[in-house]
């Protein structure tokens, strides 16, 4: 196995995520520039809402892009992670009303978080059955908020995206989580 394949599965626990975002604040204040991130995907189920162990990357959108980027990218060299462990390829499932909170703010990086709401649409939006990890974290955010019906989870969702946005797949899973009484794993 390559060192790029494992460093690809490499998995990072909330203390990691905390100290790779030192790593990245000390970065930033070296070159004294200001940035935010905010977080969404398995990050924040770590970090937030501390129902995971661990994640394989940290999912967020963030300012300044290209220098976060570059100091991220040092950071990775730093501790021998994938250049890709901090990363924007969610973009596409931000939504114009996501609900954001601050999570934590060091001197040169303010670090949002998505809110419980907003994080079960976007795991909804994006679907993936076949990942046990996303069940979860959707079992556990039905959980949080206390949604005892498939109406109630879709009327949450639909604060975010349209519904003609969901595939059927995400009513049937719904549907099929709650029926089995939600129960954090």
């Amino acid at each position: 196995m390559s060192s790029f394949t494992q460093q690809k599965k490499q998995s990072m626990t909330s203390e990691d995520i905390m100290k790779y975002f030192g790593d990245l604040n000390a970065e930033l204040a070296a070159e004294n520039i200001r940035g935010e991130l905010a977080l969404v995907g398995g990050a924040v189920m770590c970090l937030v809402f501390k129902s995971r162990e661990a994640t394989i990357d940290v999912d967020a959108v963030f300012e300044p892009k290209m220098k976060l980027y570059e100091c991220a990218k040092k950071v990775a060299e730093k501790n021998g992670l994938n250049d890709g462990w901090l990363n924007d390829s969610v973009k596409g499932y931000i939504s114009v009303s996501g609900e954001f909170k601050l999570f934590n703010e060091m001197s040169h990086i303010k670090i949002f978080s998505a809110s419980a709401e907003y994080m079960l649409a976007m795991k909804c939006l994006s679907s993936r059955t076949d990942n046990i990890n996303e069940i979860n974290d959707i079992k556990f955010l039905l959980s949080h908020l206390a949604l005892a019906d498939v109406e109630q989870a879709i009327e949450v969702i639909t604060k975010f995206y349209p519904a003609k946005q969901f595939l059927p797949k995400t009513k049937y899973l719904l549907q099929e989580l709650i029926e089995k009484g939600v129960h954090a794993p």
